[in-house]
């Protein structure tokens, strides 16, 4: 027999979803050429209205129903996870006004392929979250360390050698898509809490 707590979750859960579909597509936006700064900017901010609605159930279902265990886990982590998407929206609004302000006509491959990580990442966490299954972490947690970090690391060794206006700009965004990896692998890591109950720091 269902539960009201489980139609709550359920909730909690569709909202997560959404969201996190939102904050992709806002990196997908913010990858583009000519990125659509407004457009972004309107995703975020309706992440951040989901982020508040996600807030008000959970605060809801923890006042009416008690939870408990692996459903208390649920709902804390539920409030940090719609945050962590807020967050990797709102980096991509500042890749397409980094791009916009410095980087016009400089499309970097290297930009394109760790931004094409980082939204496999947070579809990864978030999806590990959904299913309350962790066994994709070091998948997740590799990706940041081996791709979106070494890249960023590189192109701040290649700038601090002398660089133009376009890897100025490469090395600023590629910060930023690390600083969005790392909210993935939050995400990530709030999977593994709600599975095992442990708390997992990177």
């Amino acid at each position: 027999m269902r539960r009201l707590l489980d139609i709550a979750e359920e909730e909690i859960s569709r909202k997560i979803s959404h969201g996190a579909k939102v904050a992709i597509e806002a990196l997908d936006e913010a990858l583009k050429e000519e990125p659509d700064v407004e457009k972004i900017r309107k995703m975020a901010s309706t992440i951040h209205d989901i982020h508040h609605e996600i807030s008000d159930l959970v605060m809801e279902a923890v006042a009416r129903y008690g939870p408990v265990a692996s459903d208390l886990r649920f709902l804390k982590s539920a409030l940090f996870i719609s945050y962590d998407i807020y967050r990797v929206a709102r980096y991509a609004l500042d890749v397409a006004t980094v791009v916009r302000k410095i980087g016009s006509g400089c499309w970097s491959k290297k930009v394109a392929e760790v931004g094409e990580v980082v939204k496999q990442m947070v579809a990864r966490a978030v999806d590990m979250f959904l299913r309350r299954d962790a066994s994709g972490i070091r998948e997740v947690e590799k990706m940041d360390d081996e791709i979106v970090d070494k890249a960023y690391e590189e192109a701040l060794l290649d700038v601090l050698s002398g660089a133009d206006r376009c890897k100025v700009a490469e090395t600023v965004v590629l910060r930023l898509l690390e600083r969005a990896s790392d909210h993935a692998v939050y995400i990530a890591n709030h999977a593994w809490y709600l599975v095992t109950g442990e708390v997992k720091r990177s």
